[in-house]
């Protein structure tokens, strides 16, 4: 579908692609990834055509249709949800008022006149149809309800939206556009987890190729066949989810790094070798022959890494077994009721997340927890309770002339100044960043300073309204690691499922009837809801069919077992293709290594052939290392296509 070759991208002075190449084929779902400003929305404008000037090329079928969703979204005021999603089908909406113009005129004629616009009638009835003419609207509905807009909200104009809700519109009139490839550059950004279960289970089913940029975690795993990652100006192609990437690149990096190792050591070698025998004129021509070795090896780059720094986080103070109680917590805004006899106890140790669709209070609810907000009913904090509150709207918070560094060390005051720049470092602010002005930062930058601050001598009960907005995916981990350390109690809101999996121990789910609590993390809340419905649907059902379970059971259980018996089959030999040729990676590692260590022996070259065979041999196993390598990823992808067309169901 589309072939970049060579791709050669700069952008005020700095290179963002350098000979970068890609192949996006029918049907891919690829996950971009990458550290924030390496290129990700630029590839996306490359491939949309948005972007022409750069070196190499970039071709597309014939005839392919690209879909970007765009930075903002659907703003034109005057025209409702409805009517902008509308928009795709133009030729059709032409079409039903030239048919009701035949219609009507028809009504009005007579014999052959009355015929011809019968006929034309007739013709464009049937190019309705064919186009879909009877089902575009419910089409539509159907997205527009998924997206979370009701019946009575797809009639709202759009200029009354927020900015969220206006970028559902522009992301429901792309899908409505079928294009051959969709391009969503953070799609998730805007969308609740309803919202962004029903788009996770629409893109699986899209007939067209999916390229997506996002930093929720849990997305990239459900959505995405492929991941590539933008690192170093080039892109690394990985077959698998981001579970999958996750686990590869590690391998991948621990490789790099050996490789790196030896190639260091090598050098040394070499330099030693040259520096020992530089002015011995019977090892002129050995150290001539090292210097040009030296000048033709290609330096191997150690990958970028973006890592935190180990630091404990304590609660200043212990607090009492109860942290806080809300006892019968209604709120309004106007007519609008949010929060409903909420009542809620959270106690020591506790890790509360708080998920729900957009508009049901969940920030209100913070709010209220919080002590922001007014309120009726009775809110009763704990013994020694002291509170940190992290809100989606504190970047105001922050004074734009000062420097990181000068915006931390405020808050720690005496006490916490020695360690301030280790506690910038494990929010991911390194080196020249601590002296960047608040001014200057991005939007995850001023939320990883503004939890950095929090942690200056941090509250025994932290409430956290999505931390991890504008936050990418090594910025999530290093939150997780340091909330994972943090020994008081925490009530946070958050869309991120990885997130919650990693940080909570209890969820609090908010619906139109109130609050609903689970003991566990997201996956827990999801099997428990699972099993709930499955036991409701099964109810009265399950006497009815008790004497066929047997039977059926026995058949489940031989096509089960004949599946594995085919799956066997088809994956078995691949799977020990993989095994012979990681032993003959791990072989060939041996014997570089091994080779690398004799010639940095100088008692090698009082033998002249062995001297003279070595560096052939070594040349030559590494351009066999990296056949290997490349054999061992042609294997995995074949093995996680033939996966696919053998699915065990658990």
């Amino acid at each position: 579908m589309i072939q970049l070759n060579d791709i050669t991208f700069s952008f005020g002075g700095r290179v963002l692609m350098d000979s970068l190449s890609l192949h996006v084929k029918p049907q891919d779902r690829l996950g971009l990834v990458g550290a924030n400003g390496s290129g990700k929305t630029t590839l996306l404008r490359i491939i949309n055509e948005d972007i022409k000037e750069f070196e190499g090329r970039a071709h597309r079928r014939k005839g392919l249709t690209v879909g970007l969703l765009p930075q903002e979204g659907e703003r034109d005021r005057g025209r409702t949800v409805f009517d902008a999603a509308l928009e795709p089908f133009a030729n059709l909406l032409a079409l039903e008022k030239e048919i009701e113009h035949l219609n009507a005129a028809a009504a009005e004629q007579t014999g052959d006149e009355q015929k011809t616009t019968l006929n034309r009638y007739g013709e464009l009835q049937h190019k309705y149809e064919l186009n879909g003419g009877f089902t575009f609207r419910a089409r539509a509905a159907e997205i527009l309800s998924g997206l979370g807009f009701s019946a009575g909200e797809q009639q709202r104009e759009i200029g009354t939206l927020s900015g969220g809700w206006q970028m559902r519109v522009a992301l429901a009139r792309l899908l409505l556009q079928r294009p051959d490839i969709l391009l969503l550059d953070e799609p998730t950004n805007h969308l609740d987890l309803p919202a962004l279960i029903w788009f996770e289970n629409f893109l699986q089913t899209y007939p067209g190729a999916v390229m997506v940029v996002s930093h929720d975690r849990a997305f990239l795993d459900r959505v995405s066949r492929r991941i590539v990652e933008l690192t170093g100006r080039k892109l690394e192609i990985y077959n698998g989810n981001y579970s999958f990437y996750e686990k590869e690149k590690e391998k991948r990096t621990e490789i790099l790094l050996n490789r790196i190792a030896n190639q260091e050591r090598e050098i040394k070698h070499m330099e030693q070798f040259i520096e020992r025998f530089r002015y011995k004129n019977t090892k002129a021509r050995s150290v001539q022959s090292r210097i040009k070795m030296l000048d033709k090896i290609e330096r191997l780059e150690a990958p970028e890494e973006s890592q935190g720094l180990k630091f404990s986080f304590k609660a200043a103070t212990r607090s009492g077994k109860v942290v806080i109680q809300l006892q019968d917590i209604c709120k309004s805004y106007g007519d609008k009721k949010v929060l409903r006899s909420v009542n809620l106890t959270i106690n020591r140790g506790d890790r509360v997340a708080v998920i729900g669709a957009n508009g049901l209070g969940k920030t209100t609810l913070m709010r209220v927890i919080a002590d922001r907000t007014d309120y009726t009913g009775e809110r009763k904090p704990g013994h020694k309770v002291s509170i940190h509150y992290f809100a989606q709207d504190q970047y105001e918070m922050l004074s734009p002339d000062k420097t990181v560094l000068e915006e931390a060390g405020e808050a720690a005051g005496g006490n916490f100044a020695g360690n301030i720049r280790t506690l910038l470092g494990v929010f991911l602010f390194h080196g020249d960043d601590v002296e960047k002005k608040v001014e200057v930062l991005s939007g995850g930058e001023k939320s990883r300073l503004l939890l950095a601050k929090m942690m200056v001598g941090p509250a025994n009960f932290l409430l956290l309204d999505e931390p991890t907005n504008h936050l990418d995916p090594p910025a999530r981990e290093m939150l997780e690691q340091v909330l994972a350390e943090y020994d008081g109690t925490l009530c946070f809101v958050s869309h991120d499922r990885y997130f919650i999996n990693s940080v909570a121990n209890r969820i609090v789910e908010i619906t139109p009837g109130g609050i609903e609590q689970y003991i566990g993390n997201y996956d827990d809340f999801v099997l428990i809801k699972k099993n709930r419905e499955q036991a409701a649907r099964n109810g009265s059902a399950a006497s009815a069919t008790t004497a066929q379970e047997p039977d059926r059971n026995r058949e489940a259980k031989r096509d089960r077992a004949q599946l594995i018996l085919d799956r066997g089959r088809a994956l078995n030999p691949i799977r020990k293709n993989i095994e012979k040729t990681e032993t003959r990676i791990s072989n060939l590692e041996t014997r570089i290594a091994e080779i690398e260590q004799t010639l940095a022996d100088p008692e090698t070259y009082n033998d002249p052939q062995k001297a003279r065979s070595l560096p052939a041999e070594l040349k030559e196993k590494k351009n066999e290392l990296e056949d290997a390598l490349s054999a061992w990823e042609s294997l995995s992808e074949e093995l996680a296509e033939k996966e696919l067309e053998f699915p065990l169901e658990d």
